[in-house]
């Protein structure tokens, strides 16, 4: 299941899709919906929100068939899995929906969090509600699915023996930057740091006017190649605790420290063991919710309106 902050940064999918389609067998108001499953309405407002979301168009500026068809699968696959979900009597609370709620607010610094609220003319009590709607497919996955989905060692052994190349590591350096406007301050502030290397990080912040300056200049890992070759590379060039010379970029006058060397290496398949098992895990459960759902599918009584769009092919 995801977390809250996995929750969070789905807002505009939570946008788009999770309205409740109906009461199963209750009257239908309004326009007539885009599709009935097993009895219950997905809504046509439903539809057209999320058609007016995701912006794409066919000929004439209009959605597509194919992007119609995907739109009504969709909310029809949801439909599918929130009523196998009351029929299984998987629910969350509603402090899981706070904490994603919460969640949520805290991605969108000020009044962006409201604000995307008016501009999608969605209240507070709808997002609580496609939230709860979220966490319950998931909950789902969770409880009936994901138990059944296993990666054997075995497996993991294969797929490494398989993919050598992945786990071939370059040589790499950790090291610190000090990026200024000029040749003349960066020569200043190099002259500095060479005669007091452990001022480094605190000059870095004070003086830096990169991104990273504010963490004490600090790069990270980086192999050979990555970024600027012809700015970053200089560290490979250099003993771990050396300070630069100065090294102009577009971006500024770089001066750059070294703390430590890795040699080029290959994980073992102890220390990539985790990593593989992770990635395989992922796969088949993203292979098991399209079988579930398929299953779901095919037990169910389904009636999608022509107008709406061109049924799928399978």
């Amino acid at each position: 299941m995801r977390t809250t902050a996995a929750i969070a940064s789905g807002l505009a999918a939570l946008l788009v899709t999770g309205c409740r389609s109906g009461t199963a067998g209750g009257e239908i108001a309004g326009p007539a919906p885009v599709a009935v499953v097993n009895g219950e309405p997905v809504s046509r407002v439903a539809y057209e929100r999320e058609l007016q979301q995701l912006r794409v168009g066919g000929e004439g500026g209009g959605p597509s068939d194919v992007l119609r068809a995907s739109v009504v699968e969709g909310l029809v696959s949801r439909t599918l899995l929130l009523q196998q979900a009351r029929a299984r009597g998987v629910s969350v609370g509603p402090e899981q929906v706070d904490r994603a709620l919460l969640a949520l607010r805290s991605e969108y610094p000020g009044t962006a969090f409201d604000d995307m609220l008016a501009q999608e003319r969605l209240s507070l009590a709808e997002l609580r509600t496609r939230l709860r709607d979220q966490l319950t497919i998931e909950k789902l996955f969770h409880d009936e699915v994901f138990p059944r989905v296993q990666v054997p060692d075995e497996e993991v052994a294969a797929w490494y023996a398989a993919h050598p190349a992945e786990f071939d590591e370059p040589e790499r350096v950790h090291a610190r930057q000090i990026v200024l406007r000029t040749r003349e301050e960066a020569a200043r502030v190099r002259d500095e740091v060479r005669r007091k290397p452990a001022s480094f990080e605190i000059v870095a912040g004070r003086a830096s006017i990169a991104p990273e300056g504010k963490r004490g200049g600090d790069l990270g890992w980086f192999g050979k190649g990555q970024g600027m070759p012809e700015v970053f590379d200089a560290c490979f060039r250099m003993q771990p605790k050396a300070i630069s010379d100065v090294i102009p970029s577009p971006f500024g006058f770089h001066v750059f420290q070294v703390l430590e060397k890795k040699p080029p290496s290959h994980r073992t398949l102890a220390e990539a063991r985790p990593a593989i098992a992770a990635r395989l895990l992922r796969d088949r459960r993203a292979r098991a919710q399209e079988e579930y759902v398929a299953a779901l599918r095919a037990q169910a009584k389904i009636q999608i309106d022509p107008t709406a769009a061109t049924p799928v092919k399978p």
